[in-house]
């Protein structure tokens, strides 16, 4: 079994810089996407896989409010709560080496604002099959999606990064941010000759779920200047696949555990070798044609595969992305459970409303009479009133919507209040802020601080 194989981590202690408005005081984690919280779906995913197991990385001072919101859920896991100081700012990287300790065996990491309906066995049997140190898997970016703007009307440019795989082994052999260049992308000729010919995406989106290896993060605990994964460490990784071991074995020319610290060896220092090494290499179906070692003596090796036609994956780490997350499990819902035995609309939700197409209702939420809703989602302990209307807009938990406000397409922040009579569109509204009574929005983004709308 997977679970038997390898741990499972999700960091969840983001803090959401990408959604400010959404995040102030509200953990990033707990923004409701369909009736759970976004830290639910990469739970659900592993429970999914037989993990019955997962250290959960969050913020110290946000661990009692996630670990309350998930024992609401219907997750049987158990979940090992590892709380990083709320003082520091930590990245990826900072967060997977404070946790080392409870690292045993190769393991599975998650990012909290992950959505997926893939199933992880294409992933971990690439991983085991070419014994890699890092699989990973690509999304296709949503950058040509018609992302309804929320706010003022600025165009959506999210982060674009280079990957180059090889198109017949799926090895990852780069890895570089975009704005790393300005119009030319010079690769090293040693990597060009080596792996012969390379595919470079500029159009795929790091999912945040890695397959890797024990030795990954003993690494990365002598390496304190690696802050973030994505950023620092993979690409280091990455490059040291063209790189040679400083000691390699006489005999047959892989590479040993080298004890000396005479040399500073990186990451080879810390590889660890399986006796099944040579039959994994014999078997493989990989065979570049150009020498008799599928892995040109590579003892290093990084893989990456694209999400699967057919199959729904995002992350959720910006207020679009966000948005367009809640849309689409509107519409997939049976998609991301079994047999549509968990309900869009929480059993412990009030909703005395009849007309409604579409919608989650999360936990405790309060739905009046005589309302009319379509394509939105409410998270939990929100009230709305009578004679509201609320299309294609998320409601936030502990939102209060007063009697007679018309809202659509629209984000409502945690703890926002809106007045009777208020009218709104394409707006998002901060946490905590109070709309007076009878006022009309559009393409605004309002917060304590201040609003800005054209």
């Amino acid at each position: 079994m997977v679970a038997l194989e390898f741990q499972a981590v999700v960091l969840a202690a983001g803090r959401g810089n990408r959604l400010p408005e959404l995040t102030i005081n509200h953990p990033k984690c707990l923004l409701p996407v369909g009736p759970y919280p976004l830290l639910w779906y990469p739970l659900h995913m592993l429970q999914k896989h037989g993990f019955e197991e997962v250290i959960v990385v969050v913020l110290e001072s946000q661990k009692s409010e996630i670990q309350q919101a998930l024992d609401t859920t219907q997750l049987k896991l158990k979940l090992d709560y590892a709380a990083i100081p709320s003082d520091e700012d930590f990245g990826t990287a900072d967060s997977l080496r404070y946790i080392h300790d409870k690292i045993k065996t190769d393991f599975i990491l998650v990012s909290c604002d992950v959505i997926t309906n893939f199933e992880l066995y294409p992933l971990i049997n690439k991983f085991r099959q070419h014994n890699a140190t890092v699989a990973s898997l690509l999304f296709p970016s949503t950058v040509d999606v018609n992302l309804t703007a929320m706010g003022p009307k600025t165009k959506y440019k999210p982060d674009r990064d280079l990957f180059g795989i090889h198109p017949d082994s799926e090895r990852l052999m780069f890895l570089a941010s975009a704005g790393d260049f300005e119009d030319t992308l010079s690769l090293s000729g040693h990597l060009l000759r080596k792996i012969g010919k390379l595919n470079m995406h500029s159009r795929l989106v790091d999912s945040h779920i890695y397959v890797m290896k024990k030795y990954v993060v003993d690494f990365l605990k002598t390496k304190e200047q690696f802050a973030t994964i994505k950023g620092e460490l993979l690409p280091y990784i990455i490059k040291k696949q063209l790189a040679r071991n400083p000691q390699p074995s006489k005999d047959t020319g892989h590479s040993e555990i080298v004890t000396t610290s005479k040399v500073d060896e990186g990451i080879f220092h810390h590889l660890s070798h399986s006796k099944l090494e040579k039959e994994i290499i014999s078997a493989s179906l990989f065979n570049d044609s150009r020498t008799t070692d599928p892995y040109n003596g590579d003892v290093i090796r990084c893989y990456a595969i694209t999400l699967p036609s057919g199959k729904f994956g995002i992350r959720a780490n910006s207020t679009q992305t966000y948005n367009l997350a809640n849309q689409k499990i509107l519409s997939m819902w049976s998609g991301f459970v079994e047999s549509n035995t968990v309900p869009l609309i929480s059993p412990n939700a009030v909703v005395n409303c009849t007309q409604h197409n579409m919608i989650a209702v999360a936990e405790n939420a309060n739905i009046s009479e005589k309302t009319r809703l379509n394509s939105s989602v409410f998270g939990p302990y929100c009230i709305v009133a009578p004679k509201v209307t609320i299309i294609n807009s998320i409601v936030m938990g502990q939102a209060i919507i007063e009697e007679g406000c018309i809202i659509e397409n629209s984000v409502i922040g945690h703890k926002v209040t809106i007045r009777k009579g208020c009218k709104i569109k394409n707006c998002l509204i901060g946490n905590s802020f109070t709309l007076d009574e009878g006022s009309e929005k559009q393409m605004a983004v309002l917060t304590n601080d201040g609003f800005m709308e054209i």
